[in-house]
Parts: C-alpha cells; sequence; structure tokens
C-alpha cells in the first residue's frame, strides 16, 4: 500500500488547523479592540465663589436704609434733607406780599402753623426766616412760651442762623399766600419748601432750618 495519499490528507489537516487558529486569533483581537470604550470623565458640579453672588444679595448702603426727605448728619442722627430740585418749584407773583419789614414774599404752611418770608432786599428781619404759631426749643437757642407776645422765630443770615423769640409779625403778611406740601419758593439764594414734617428754608452759602410743632433745627 502507498503511503502518499495518507501523508497528503496529514498536511492539508496541518495546514487547515493553523490558519483556523490564525482566524480565530484575528477575530478575537478585534471583538476586544472596537469592545473597549474610552474611559468616561465624571462631571463635576461648579459652587459659585464670594465674587459670584448677585450684587441684589449684597448688604445695603447706608444710602439704600435712609427715609425720604432725611439725610444722615455728621452726628449719626437723621435730619431733614436740605431743600432740593426734587420738589416743584412755584411762580413768584403770588406770593409777593408786604410784611413788617417791606415787600418780600410771604406764605404759610398748609397747616398755618408756620409763617415764612424771603425779604430780597436787606431787611432786620435777614434774607429768609419763619415763625411759629407754636414750636419748640432749638438746641442752641432762647427758650420761647409761644404765647401771643412771645413766639419761636428764626432768621438766616449769610453767617449761619439765628434763633429768636419774636413779639411780632416778622414773617407774616395779610393774606398770604399756603406753599403747599411739596412746594419749593426760591428767590435769588433763598430758597423754602414744604413738606409734611414742616417748611424748611436755606440760603446758599450758609445754613438751612427746619420749623414745624414739634422741630426747630439748623443743619
Amino acid at each position: 500500500m502507498s503511503t502518499r495519499p495518507v501523508l497528503a490528507v496529514l498536511i492539508v489537516s496541518v495546514v487547515t488547523a493553523t490558519v483556523g487558529a490564525c482566524t480565530i486569533g484575528v477575530d478575537s483581537t478585534e471583538t476586544v479592540g472596537t469592545s473597549t470604550s474610552a474611559p468616561s470623565t465624571p462631571s463635576t458640579t461648579l459652587t459659585p465663589g464670594p465674587s459670584d453672588v448677585s450684587t441684589s444679595q449684597q448688604t445695603p448702603s447706608i444710602e439704600d436704609t435712609q427715609q425720604p426727605g432725611m439725610t444722615l448728619g455728621p452726628d449719626g442722627s437723621m435730619y431733614p434733607a436740605r431743600p432740593g430740585s426734587e420738589e416743584v418749584a412755584v411762580d413768584l407773583e403770588p406770593f409777593a406780599n408786604t410784611g413788617a419789614d417791606g415787600d418780600g414774599y410771604f406764605f404759610t404752611s398748609p397747616t398755618g402753623n408756620i409763617a415764612s418770608a424771603i425779604y430780597p432786599a436787606p431787611s432786620s428781619a435777614g434774607p429768609v426766616g419763619c415763625q411759629a404759631v407754636t414750636s419748640v426749643a432749638p438746641v442752641d437757642g432762647p427758650v420761647c412760651s409761644n404765647a401771643d407776645n412771645d413766639k419761636y422765630a428764626v432768621r438766616i443770615e449769610a453767617t449761619g442762623a439765628v434763633h429768636t423769640c419774636t413779639t411780632q409779625g416778622i414773617y407774616t403778611a395779610s393774606d398770604a399766600a399756603v406753599l403747599q406740601y411739596g412746594e419749593t419758593l426760591t428767590v435769588g439764594g433763598a430758597m423754602c419748601v414744604s413738606r409734611e414734617d414742616g417748611i424748611s428754608c436755606l440760603l446758599a452759602g450758609s445754613n438751612a432750618v427746619l420749623m414745624s410743632r414739634g422741630a426747630n433745627l439748623t443743619y
């Protein structure tokens, strides 16, 4: 019997087995390669720092806490704001009148408790001043009784405010017009404003005053 056919069969079997092993190896390697995914990046949640906080959450400044019509004085107390442009200016003509010290511009508060005048020409009453039917003693000034012949009054000179007790109507006039709340009267460097908390007047370059039933302040 010849051995050549048997040897050929053995050679073919070895070759087939070898090729099969290589094929299996290649398939296994490709499968591992394609099934491997890249490592995922962990998610991060950012917490805002102090600089990221909205300014609306910050502590309000001292200006934000002030009451309307009030201002912070150098001693830390609250005082009425000096008369300014936030009020409505009135026409001078209805306020022109004649008082004890001559011609000027006169008015009363809506309640009638305060009478004030602005004198354009020099007078003993000063450029601007007020007197009250009833008021209180100023911090630095005389104590008046509020009697008919002993009324609280104040005038503003270029050198500052002067508080007195008056026995007559220095800043009153017959049929004086009413300066309504929120209105201002300005003549030259003198200005007065009517507010619910009283009458405030100022003289440019000098002081401002507030007079009411319960206040008699210079600021």
